[in-house]
């Protein structure tokens, strides 16, 4: 068995480097634009911080040194050994390495990926019946945002415009929110059934001040007003025709 011990060995040593390439797999972080982002490995002795197959800073005895002049005031070490990049641009996004060179010497990647910030959502109002009212949420648009809806903390279906129906039996008994989300960050505002819908009548419904006007009254009074001036029109015509005309005096 002895013979087949250095086999053993030698799939085990490649086992382990296989594993070790797994565990050294890019660290995935996600910030907005104008925030900042601090790469977790400590290095005080000698390293570099690499972007874009560039050394964009270095530590050499405990001293720090930016090598791009574009990072002056927005790339920072801190006395525990981290890097950290602050006022973050959208052509920050990409593949950063701290290369450890001293002390305990190691390789970490970190994948960047900016993204706009979110606005806090704005929930409206937009129609009130006898047992029902609708609330719409709805955002300034920026990349991969999407809304959602809270009743508590349970998620509710929504339409791809952000409307839901409210039940009556619900109005005070329930608490939702509408989330406004990317995979960097959220934000979130809370529902006062009774302020956001303070000019729509809630307990009788209907079409009392404040609530939104019928779509036909959109068309009903343009055709109304086309009917009219052509019944003026033609009047005035009717009036001429009969209008007798003048008779000329004969001269004997």
């Amino acid at each position: 068995m002895d013979i087949y011990r250095p086999m053993y060995v030698r799939i085990f040593i490649i086992l382990f480097g296989l594993l070790s390439c797994d565990s050294e797999v890019r660290v995935n972080l996600t910030a907005v634009v104008g925030s900042s982002v601090t790469f977790s490995d400590p290095v005080k002795e000698r390293a570099f911080l690499i972007f874009g197959g560039k050394t964009i800073a270095s530590i050499y005895n405990g001293v720090f040194e930016i090598e791009e002049d574009i990072y002056l005031n927005r790339l920072h070490w801190s006395s525990s050994g981290l890097f950290t990049l602050s006022d973050l641009q959208k052509s920050d996004s990409g593949v950063y390495s701290v290369d450890s060179k001293k002390g305990t010497v190691f390789t970490k990647y970190y994948e960047l990926k900016l993204y706009d910030p979110v606005s806090a959502p704005v929930v409206s109002c937009v129609n009130v019946s006898t047992d029902s009212l609708t609330l719409q949420c709805s955002v300034n648009q920026t990349e991969q945002t999407t809304l959602r809806w809270f009743r508590g903390e349970q998620p509710v279906d929504s339409s791809y415009l952000g409307v839901i129906t409210v039940h009556r039996q619900d109005y005070n008994n329930s608490q939702y929110k509408c989330v406004a989300q990317n995979p960097a960050e959220n934000k979130t505002t809370n529902v006062n059934i009774s302020t956001v819908c303070e000019n729509k009548d809630t307990r009788s419904g209907g079409n009392e001040p404040g609530a939104p006007i019928p779509p036909y009254v959109y068309i009903v009074i343009p055709v109304a007003l086309v009917l009219l001036l052509g019944f003026v029109i033609f009047m005035k015509r009717c009036s001429k025709k009969q209008t007798p005309l003048p008779t000329q005096g004969k001269y004997f």
